[in-house]
């Protein structure tokens, strides 16, 4: 059997003779061809007996078979996924082959902008068919329409059929509805000299209404992929991570941040179940959330650790939600997440800094303790090496007093100016002598320096120069220098 061929042209089509159907859009089976095939011939036969009884003025209906035969061709033919042109252009074929010697045109709104889309006739439209959409008051009444309804959308309400061929003649329109909404209209004109049989309106409006319900099919799936492309996006590329789990645990959707986040492929996560994805100490703590939502009671802020390909440990803290199947049962989870990993590790750093400080305040306060009896060693150290010079000591007695003093006093500055480093202050910027600064991060940094066997080589070529500047923090800069410079060396 040769199946019909369609093509399909866009939006807008130019009046003239309509194309032939593609074989894609035609969907008769093979396995009622050869009765399809001897019903065919019998109604192509009496189609040409219509159309010549046409010719001679006489517009005769087709038999209730034919038109049970085309219907079912039509529900055959037409799908979802066919462009609206294509559709239209199956119905109003169909409408030729049934109804000779009508002029038939299908106009349909855009349901953005009630714009006419798209314009498909047998016959050269005048301007003002081409511009406008007009539907009589007769057809609003026979649809239980209203001119409110009508007028919404941008048409315009006429006492009347108004003709919009080039060559005006009677006929009638039938509105083309979508929930409540006028999508568009059918108009079918005769040719002058040509009166309205009165079977056709009774056969006519149940093909308009089909294919009213096609269109608002294929427009139906059309914004679902629509919305389905675009949820798909918005997850895919959301900034946090996201993942979709069925009733059996399989991983059903894995966004791009859940894969930075682990380290793997998509591939490697869809279809597995989730709990394979945990640790074992994990899997038992996240298994109730799980349940909880499959039973419709979301959980908030539950913290998860997830291991990472490279390895290692991401924690997140998620959320869960059930995702709904279209007749309203629990069909899987959602979850989506909140990185932790560097708060946690910022927390872990704000922790070790206040031991640090504690550290810092108790060593201050240990320092503070040692000031007095080392006072006490630097100033009798001092008043017993005066008396030794006057005595006339032996010089090696003398040199051994000397270094006790001299250490006395090394320590004592050293501890002085610990406390003053380790003392939480409100210092305001002023100008400090940069040779100053550096002499006391070096004396803070002997025992670093001493660690690595390093010799600090001291050249100030800046004299008494003075920069301005908190002289806590300045001891800081050059105290994290020398130190890492230390630990740089081999």
């Amino acid at each position: 059997m040769k199946q019909d061929d369609a093509t399909d042209r866009g939006d807008t089509l130019r009046d003239g003779d309509l194309a032939q159907p593609t074989s894609r859009d035609s969907q008769i089976t093979a396995k009622n061809e050869p009765s399809d095939t001897g019903k065919r011939r019998r109604y192509e036969v009496a189609a040409a007996r219509r159309a010549a009884s046409a010719d001679q003025g006489a517009l005769e209906p087709p038999s209730s078979e034919e038109m049970l035969f085309k219907i079912l061709e039509l529900n055959r033919t037409v799908n979802v996924e066919m462009q609206d042109e294509a559709i239209v252009h199956v119905y109003v074929t169909a409408l030729r082959d049934l109804f000779p010697r009508r002029r038939v045109a299908v106009r349909l709104l855009s349901p953005e902008t009630s714009e006419l889309s798209l314009v498909y006739a047998t016959g050269r439209l005048d301007g003002a068919g081409r511009e406008r959409i007009a539907v009589s008051l007769d057809a609003i009444e026979r649809h239980e329409l209203t001119p409110f309804e009508i007028e919404r959308v941008g048409a315009r309400v006429a006492d009347g059929y108004e003709p919009i061929f080039d060559e005006p003649g009677t006929g009638f329109d039938i509105p083309l509805i979508q929930a409540g909404h006028l999508t568009g209209v059918m108009s079918v004109e005769y040719e002058p000299g040509l009166a309205e049989p009165e079977y056709d309106r009774s056969m006519i409006v149940p093909l308009a209404v089909q294919l009213g319900a096609a269109l608002r099919n294929a427009r139906l799936l059309r914004e679902s992929n629509y919305l389905r492309d675009n949820l798909e996006k918005l997850l895919d590329h959301a900034n946090a991570p996201i993942l979709v789990i069925g009733r059996d645990r399989d991983l059903r959707v894995v966004n791009r941040a859940f894969l930075a986040l682990t380290g793997a492929g998509r591939e490697q996560l869809l279809g597995r179940d989730f709990l394979q994805l945990l640790p074992e100490t994990e899997r038992g703590r996240i298994l109730p959330v799980f349940i909880r939502a499959l039973r419709g009671e979301p959980t908030s802020n539950f913290e998860v650790r997830l291991p990472r390909s490279r390895g290692g440990h991401s924690r997140i803290v998620i959320n869960t939600a059930s995702v709904l199947a279209p007749d309203g049962e629990i069909d899987a989870v959602i979850a989506i997440g909140r990185d932790l990993t560097e708060l946690r590790e910022l927390e872990n750093q704000m922790i070790q800094a206040e031991k640090l400080a504690t550290l810092g305040q108790l060593a201050a306060g240990v320092v503070h303790e040692l000031n007095n009896p080392l006072t006490s060693i630097s100033v009798y150290g001092e008043y017993l090496l005066r008396k030794g010079e006057r005595a006339g000591y032996e010089p090696a007695d003398l040199e051994k007093m000397r270094r006790i003093v001299e250490s006395a006093d090394r320590i004592l500055k050293f501890t002085r100016d610990l406390v003053t480093y380790a003392r939480p202050t409100t210092e305001e910027p002023a100008f400090v002598r940069v040779r100053d600064v550096v002499e006391q991060s070096l004396l803070f940094c002997d025992h670093v320096v001493a660690e690595v066997g390093a010799n600090v080589v001291r050249r100030f070529d800046c004299g008494d120069a003075r920069v301005y500047g908190v002289k806590g923090q300045l001891h800081q800069v050059f105290i994290n220098l020398i130190t890492n410079a230390c630990h740089a060396m081999p």
